[in-house]
């Protein structure tokens, strides 16, 4: 007789590793599948010689690991995350390099402002009513994760008028010098659109939350924070079970009632959270003939959002030696990054780059007198689909070397130092993560796709519900968790009802 659950999650990335440890501590008994032979998705890390590389992970937001903490912290704190995970605030937000000039933005509003106008002085109005309007429009969204009714005040002046406006919208108005507005965008990245397309809105709550908080970083990399939740959940009396793929989630009329793993084993269960994209989930796991055909319209109008080419480094000598002294480094070959992000849609040569070195952020990060480093380049899958797969290891390879060209104008004699080198292209997202495109964010963040444009946490049958990326509140670590959050408050609000 099959084994009935409480709660099932398919995929163990952070959405799914979220929503199972709150609906494990919530007390419900929970099985989480994930098809991989380790849990975290994007989350977690590899090894290489004597370096452990961290995946994906830039840099986590939301923390406030220095005032009071913030709703974030305290929903990881009340889970038994922070008591297993050392985090690590970076005091720098991030440094833009141009060939004529280069800035340090450092984490504080008032800092970051006084560096931003000393370097640009003729801007220094346009400066502050941008940043201010920015603060002014993540405080309003916390009015309204209160509860707060779209009535207030500071809701009709600062947010709801911003909804269909892009970043280029608000900031070139604000802002008229080339180079002080790319500075000031130079964040976009983490968002996955050019200014001309990202939404204002979604762009104001990254860049204030990283500039207000700061940015932290894991020690012993994101895959101490994916142990620390499998570590929840088990000890909550859950399971988690990797090698274990979902082949079908089985349905009886217009629900879900459990599944069949690609091992052969049914599990049965009346809620399923599925952390794998919505695509997948319904035209491959269900029946196609049980989903509502409007679903798949909805979602035949979602673009998918850009991937990641990275160049993982492991270097023979200290960072400091080499003469790198910030953790995040975005690297520009001009200040229109519109005509970049072109670019990148429709070639894999890289253009932009960003370095992360990881013992800039805590020297444990690889062994002593050694650098692990990653360059990160935004990269689309379509022009990757056109490598024949004869070629695609020598392309992938020569890509990763114009990469490490690039780098070498700014460090030269880093080569004479790798000892290690990995190569990751969009396609090898999708291996080992199933996302379609190897998206690292779902669906991008246009003002047309953001907040309740985005696909909803319940489902399209009773009882099914997602969590992760391709969700409302969309990619990235701090998103993905809180995802999950919700797929489970959705859940027990169901569970309540019985």
């Amino acid at each position: 007789m099959s084994e009935k659950y409480d709660v099932m999650v398919v995929g163990a990335g952070l959405g799914g590793l979220s929503a199972a440890a709150s609906l494990a501590k919530g007390g419900q008994r929970v099985l989480l599948l994930e098809k991989h032979y380790r849990p975290g998705g994007y989350a977690g890390s590899f090894v290489r010689g004597r370096f452990e590389f961290e995946i994906a992970l830039h840099e986590l937001s939301g923390l406030n690991l220095d005032a009071k903490r913030g709703f974030f912290y305290k929903y990881l704190e009340n889970l038994g995350i922070t008591k297993r995970v050392e985090f690590v605030k970076l005091d720098t937000v991030y440094r833009s390099v141009f060939s004529d000039m280069e800035v340090t933005v450092p984490a504080g509003r008032e800092e970051a402002e006084g560096v931003l106008v000393d370097t640009f002085p003729n801007e220094a109005e346009g400066i502050k009513r941008f940043m201010a309007r920015m603060s002014a429009t993540n405080r309003a969204l916390t009015l309204i994760q209160r509860g707060e009714s779209f009535s207030n005040p500071e809701i009709k002046e600062n947010f709801l008028p911003y909804l269909d406006k892009t970043l280029a919208d608000v900031l070139y108005k604000d802002v008229k010098d080339p180079k002080a507005r790319a500075v000031l965008s130079q964040l976009m990245g983490y968002c996955g659109l050019p200014p001309s397309e990202l939404a204002y809105v979604i762009y104001a709550i990254v860049y204030d939350t990283y500039i207000h908080f700061g940015g932290a970083q894991i020690k012993g990399t994101s895959q101490s924070l994916v142990n620390a939740f499998v570590d929840v959940i088990q000890e909550a009396g859950s399971e988690v079970r990797v090698n274990c793929g979902v082949k079908k989630i089985l349905t009886e009329g217009d629900r879900v009632t459990g599944v069949v793993t690609e091992n052969g084993e049914t599990f049965l269960s009346d809620h399923i959270i599925s952390n794998v994209n919505p695509l997948t989930t319904c035209a491959k796991m269900i029946d196609v003939d049980k989903v509502p055909s409007s679903f798949f319209e909805k979602l035949q109008t979602k673009e998918i959002a850009m991937g990641t080419m990275n160049v993982y480094l492991g270097l023979d000598a200290p960072h400091q030696e080499l003469g790198i002294d910030e953790f995040e480094i975005f690297f520009n070959a001009g200040h229109d990054f519109d005509a970049a992000w072109a670019k990148s849609r429709v070639s894999i040569e890289p253009a932009d780059f960003a370095l992360a070195t990881y013992n800039a952020a805590y020297p444990e990060a690889s062994p002593p007198g050694t650098t692990a480093a990653v360059i990160t380049t935004l990269s689309y899958a379509e022009p990757w689909y056109k490598v024949p797969p004869s070629e695609y290891v020598e392309t992938k390879n020569r890509m990763g070397e114009k990469l490490l060209k690039k780098l070498e104008k700014f460090y030269p004699g880093i080569r004479e130092h790798i000892e290690v080198i990995e190569v990751s292209t969009p396609l090898t997202n999708m291996r080992y993560t199933g996302n379609p495109g190897g998206s690292i964010l779902g669906t991008p963040y246009s003002p047309n796709n953001i907040f309740g444009n985005r696909l909803p946490q319940q489902g399209p049958l009773k009882g099914l519900y997602f969590a992760g990326a391709w969700t409302q509140i969309g990619g990235g670590f701090q998103t993905c968790i809180m995802s999950g959050m919700l797929a489970a408050q959705t859940v027990m609000a169901q569970l309540v009802k019985k």
